[in-house]
């Protein structure tokens, strides 16, 4: 029987979702360290994948991680990532460093741009045999004047606060430069993929 997942990524429409509206799917994904510990009543507070950028984590606390459920891990750096113990379990999952490079190199050659992690995300589930049900939960797709992000950007990753000191976002969230993982490109590769699809693919708060 085949599944279906919620793919959470980091967009403002991430508060039109719920707690029960996520576990009502049977697996759950997020993209590299989304705050959850405040958010569980959006988000819930379990996942069964997490795309990473595994060269630059930003780690949960080793309670918290082990409780989240991960199966698997898939690194979407450009370069391949040995696993680290900030980010893998205590529990036995699958991890693969080298997706990111896979993938990366298959969307440059093909539509012209190195994707995001989210694009990633939705790419291994729009190929994968087993899932015939997508939700997009928070995938805002670079739109100017959209607000980025559903939480604060003391809670981002340290590692994207370049992205507030070089005018990409403003400093309430939003974004002013839609170059940044192909920008348009990115959100009209996206919406050709899932127009040619047979999976339902859907957009939570869109």
């Amino acid at each position: 029987m085949k599944k279906s997942v919620a793919i959470i990524g980091k967009g403002s429409s991430v508060r039109y979702s719920t707690k029960d509206f996520i576990d009502s799917f049977d697996e759950v994904a997020i993209c590299n360290f989304p705050p959850m510990e405040n958010y569980q009543h959006l988000i819930s507070n379990r996942a069964t994948y997490h795309f990473l950028n595994a060269g630059d984590p930003f780690p949960y606390e080793r309670e918290f991680l082990n409780n989240l459920g991960l199966r698997r891990i898939f690194n979407t750096s450009r370069d391949i990532v040995p696993p680290q113990k900030s980010f893998i379990p205590n529990h036995q999952v699958i991890y693969f460093e080298d997706y990111g490079v896979h993938v990366k190199k298959r969307y440059e050659d093909q539509y012209g741009f190195w994707p995001s992690t989210g694009v990633m995300a939705f790419d291994y589930f729009l190929n994968s045999p087993d899932h015939d049900t997508i939700s997009l939960v928070g995938f805002d797709f670079f739109q100017s004047g959209k607000s980025v992000y559903y939480f604060l950007k003391n809670e981002t990753n340290p590692s994207l606060h370049y992205l507030w000191e070089n005018n990409t976002y403003s400093k309430d969230g939003k974004m002013l430069s839609t170059s940044a993982h192909g920008g348009d490109k990115a959100k009209n590769t996206v919406m050709s993929l899932i127009a040619k699809s047979d999976k339902e693919i859907t957009f939570k708060g869109k």
